[in-house]
């Protein structure tokens, strides 16, 4: 008997709960499943506690830790550092997206350079 496989799991770090609710179920129509926090420190919280997850939508500009100090956290873990990651942030200086790629980000995509569907869609080809 063939083993169902499970859908992808995408760690969605979003503080903006409206558009976190949207992301969520957008990704849920293609297919995934998304766990969704509204900070960084929780989702560092969900990898460590050994979820399975196959990708993360990470946001810069989150309360507490920020996606860099994210970024740079579980890039220091032997167990996190292979994780894929695509930030999806407002800020869209050339200086944040070196720094984001520096450290290893599969993509940098501008919240206001693309509506909802095409960031979901991007990031789908990505996983």
């Amino acid at each position: 008997m063939e083993e169902k496989l499970r859908p992808k799991r995408i760690l969605v770090i979003e503080d903006d709960r409206a558009l976190n609710r949207a992301i969520t179920f957008k990704l849920g129509r293609k297919g995934y499943e998304a766990i969704s926090v509204f900070s960084a420190e929780d989702g560092l919280k969900v990898l460590e506690q050994g979820e399975p997850v196959d990708f993360i939508w990470l946001d810069l500009l989150l309360p507490g830790m920020n996606g860099f100090d994210f970024l740079k956290t579980i890039r220091d873990s032997q167990e996190l550092r292979n994780k894929r990651v695509v930030v999806v942030s407002a800020s869209g200086n050339e200086e944040s997206e070196r720094q984001a790629k520096d450290l290893g980000v599969v993509a940098y995509i501008v919240k206001s350079d693309y509506n909802l569907d095409d960031i979901v869609d991007r990031v789908s080809r990505d996983i």
